[in-house]
C-alpha cells in the first residue's frame, strides 16, 4: 500500500471533520448551548450531515425549473449525473457521520453504492482518481495529492482521511442520515452534548476574541461612549457563555417542498433537561395572545408575538437593560444637536420613562402584542401595540417630548390629547402635513399623515397612515372577541404582492416594466401564495425557527435572476 502522507491537515475531509466538531459551539451562543464530554472516552456522534438522494434532488430541480422558466432544468443535468455517478445508488441519500472521542474526531463520508469499483473506475476516467485495494477490504484512494481510505459494506461506501476512522461505524448509516433527509434536502444535525470540553473551550475563546476584536474604539467615538459600548458587549459575552451549557441538539435544514409549493430553512434546537432553556421551552409550549387582532397573515407585513419569561430570562434582561440605559444616556450627553442642557435632560427623562415601561413589562414575565402593515397604491397604514404593564410611563414620556421648546417652536401642529376613546383606550392624535414636493408620500398618505397613540389600562398602541385610528379600533375589537388565542411564540410574514403593487405604482419609467411584470405574475399566477414567513414554533423539549418562501416568491426570484442574466448577456454585446 502506498504510504504517502495521510495527515489530516492535508485532507479536505479531515478539515470538514474538524469543522463539524466545532460547529455546535460556534453557532450555539445565538441560542444558548453547550454540552458535557463523552463518557469513558468512547466515540460519540457529534454531527450528521445528510444530502437527499440524487433522484429526489432532480425532482426538486424540476420544480424549481418550472418556477424560473426553465422546465427542462433537471433534464439538462440527468445525462451528466448518470455519467459521473455510475456505481452510485441514486435512490438513497448521501451523508457524513462525525464521531469524537478523547483521541479526536472519527467518522466517514457515507455514499450509497451499487458497485464501489465501478464508481471508482468512473471517477478515474473523469477526474484521474486512482485506487489501490489493501488489507481488510480497505481501499486507498488518491487524487491531486490527497489520500483517502474507503471500505464497502451492505450497499454503502465509507470514506475517511485515515483508515482507523472507518472503525465503529453504523451498519446502516441510511437510518441516521435518512432521519435528516426525510424532512430536508440538505441537513446538518449537531449533538452538542457530545462535543468534548477542549473543543467547546476553543470555540468559546474564538467567539470571545471575535467579539472583542470588534470593540476597538471607532473614529469620533469618545472614551465614555466606548466604555459604555464595551460594557454592553461584555454583558452579551457573559450571557453567551452561560447559554452555551443549555442546548442538547441543533439542526439546520434546507428543503424544497414541491408538494406544498414552497422552500424553507429550519433551525431546530432542543434543550438539556433541567436547564433554564428547557424551563423556557416548557413555559412557551402553548403560548396565547390577547392581541389576536394583529394576526393578519394576508397583510403586507404582520408580526405577532406571545411568550412568557423565566426568572433567569428576566435577570439577564435586567442586566442588558442597565447597560442599554447607560449607553443611551451617554449618547444623549455627548450629542451636539440639543438646544440646551435643559432640553437634553428632558429627553433623558423621557427615555427613562420608555425604558421603565418596557422593563416593568419584561419583569412581569409576559410579552404579548404585534404589528401590521397594510399597503395599496394609494394607502399605507402601520399599526403596532401590545401589553405594557405601566402605560402611564409611555404617556409621560410622550408628554415630555411634546413639551420640548424645539417642538413647540416648530410649525408642526400640536397633539390633540385625549381626542378619542374606544373600549377603554384613550387616543392622542396628530396630523402631520406632507410637503407638496413629496409626491410619493402624498400618494400613500394624502395631504397629511394621521398619527394616533392609544393608552389603555395595560396596553399601548401606535399607528400612522390613512384612517389609522379606525384600524386600531378594529384590532382592539377583534382582540377582545378572541381572548387567549393560541399562536406561535413569534410569527412574521410579508405578502409580496401588496409590496410589489405599491412598488410598481411608485417606480420610475426605467424600473417600472420589470417591477410591473413581477406584480402581474403575482396577481395572475401565485394564487395568494406570495408570502415570506418567519415562524418560531414550539416542539417537544425545544423550538423550531423556520424561514419559508412560497411559490410566488420563488417565481419572483427566478424572474429577477432571468432578468439579470438577460442584462448581462446584452452587456457583452457592446
Amino acid at each position: 500500500m502506498n504510504n504517502r502522507s495521510t495527515r489530516p491537515e492535508k485532507s479536505v475531509l479531515a478539515r470538514v471533520f474538524a469543522a463539524c466538531t466545532l460547529l455546535a459551539a460556534l453557532v450555539a451562543p445565538s441560542l444558548g448551548i453547550a454540552q458535557t464530554g463523552p463518557a469513558n472516552g468512547q466515540a460519540q456522534p457529534v454531527a450528521v450531515i445528510g444530502i437527499n438522494s440524487v433522484d429526489n434532488i432532480l425532482e426538486d430541480m424540476s420544480f424549481v425549473g418550472s418556477l424560473v422558466g426553465k422546465p427542462t432544468l433537471a433534464d439538462q443535468f440527468r445525462p451528466m449525473i448518470a455519467g459521473f455517478a455510475q456505481g452510485l445508488d441514486s435512490s438513497k441519500p448521501i451523508g457524513m457521520i462525525v464521531n469524537i472521542g478523547d483521541t479526536g474526531p472519527s467518522g466517514a463520508l457515507c455514499l450509497p453504492v451499487s458497485d464501489l469499483k465501478q464508481l471508482l473506475a468512473t471517477l478515474q476516467a473523469f477526474f484521474g482518481v486512482t485506487s489501490e485495494e489493501g488489507s481488510n477490504g480497505v481501499v486507498e484512494i488518491s487524487a491531486q495529492g490527497i489520500t483517502l481510505f474507503a471500505r464497502e459494506a451492505s450497499g454503502w461506501a465509507f470514506i475517511s482521511p485515515m483508515p482507523q476512522m472507518l472503525e465503529s461505524l453504523p451498519a446502516d448509516p441510511g437510518k441516521i442520515i435518512g432521519a435528516l433527509t426525510q424532512d430536508y434536502d440538505i441537513g446538518v444535525r449537531v449533538h452538542v452534548q457530545n462535543v468534548p470540553e477542549q473543543f467547546r473551550q476553543i470555540a468559546i475563546e474564538q467567539l470571545q476574541q471575535g467579539m472583542e476584536a470588534g470593540l476597538s474604539q471607532q473614529d469620533g467615538e469618545t472614551d465614555k461612549q466606548f466604555a459604555t459600548r464595551e460594557e454592553l458587549s461584555q454583558v452579551q459575552i457573559e450571557q453567551l457563555k452561560r447559554g452555551i451549557n443549555e442546548l442538547d441538539e441543533l439542526t439546520f435544514g434546507l428543503a424544497v417542498d414541491a408538494e406544498k409549493l414552497r422552500s424553507f430553512l429550519d433551525i431546530v434546537y432542543t434543550a438539556v433537561p433541567g436547564t433554564p432553556l428547557a424551563e423556557q421551552m416548557s413555559l412557551n409550549s402553548d403560548p396565547k395572545t390577547n392581541f389576536a387582532g394583529f394576526f393578519q397573515p394576508d397583510a403586507a407585513m404582520m408580526l405577532s408575538f406571545a411568550s412568557r419569561s423565566t426568572k433567569s430570562d428576566i435577570a439577564q434582561v435586567e442586566q442588558t437593560f442597565a447597560a442599554i440605559r447607560k449607553q443611551l444616556r451617554t449618547t444623549i450627553d455627548e450629542a451636539s444637536d440639543f438646544a440646551s442642557d435643559e432640553e437634553r435632560a428632558i429627553v433623558k427623562s423621557a427615555m427613562d420613562d420608555f425604558l421603565d415601561a418596557s422593563m416593568s413589562t419584561l419583569q412581569n414575565g409576559v410579552m404579548d402584542g404585534g404589528a401590521v402593515l397594510n399597503l395599496s397604491p394609494t394607502s399605507a397604514v402601520l399599526i403596532a401595540g401590545g401589553l405594557v404593564s405601566d402605560p402611564d410611563k409611555v404617556e409621560s414620556g410622550l408628554q415630555k417630548l411634546a413639551d420640548l421648546d424645539s417642538i413647540k417652536d416648530s410649525k408642526l401642529p400640536g397633539v390633540a390629547w385625549n381626542s378619542h376613546k374606544h373600549a377603554g383606550v384613550n387616543f392622542h392624535t396628530l396630523s402631520l402635513p406632507v410637503p407638496d414636493q413629496e409626491e410619493e408620500s402624498r400618494q400613500l398618505f394624502g395631504d397629511s399623515v394621521d398619527v394616533a397613540v392609544g393608552i389603555g389600562e395595560n396596553s399601548v398602541f401606535f399607528a400612522f397612515g390613512r384612517d389609522c385610528l379606525e384600524g386600531v379600533k378594529g384590532i382592539i375589537d377583534t382582540s377582545a372577541a378572541n381572548p387567549e388565542k393560541s399562536v406561535a411564540p413569534m410569527e412574521m410574514t410579508f405578502a409580496l404582492k401588496q409590496i410589489m403593487d405599491v412598488a410598481a405604482s411608485l417606480a420610475d419609467d426605467v424600473d417600472k416594466p420589470q417591477i410591473k411584470m413581477v406584480a402581474e405574475m403575482l396577481a395572475n399566477s401565485a394564487d395568494g401564495r406570495d408570502h415570506v414567513r418567519f415562524v418560531i414554533q414550539p416542539i417537544a423539549h425545544g423550538g423550531r425557527a423556520r424561514i419559508e418562501a412560497e411559490e410566488g416568491v420563488l417565481r419572483a426570484i427566478g424572474m429577477a435572476v432571468e432578468q439579470a442574466e438577460t442584462e448581462a448577456s446584452e452587456a457583452t454585446l457592446f
